[in-house]
């Protein structure tokens, strides 16, 4: 029931942040950032 849960807010998450970068002038960037900043940490 909880991994069921997770994956739904994974969804909703992932939905918000491409709905985000496709409307909000800006936002491309900070996702970016966030995301080379995670996989930069993951890679070390």
């Amino acid at each position: 029931m909880e991994m069921k849960y997770f994956y739904w807010v994974i969804a909703a998450s992932l939905l918000i942040t491409v709905l985000a970068v496709l409307f909000v002038p800006g936002v491309d960037d900070f996702v970016e950032q966030t995301f080379q900043r995670y996989l930069g940490r993951a890679a070390n």
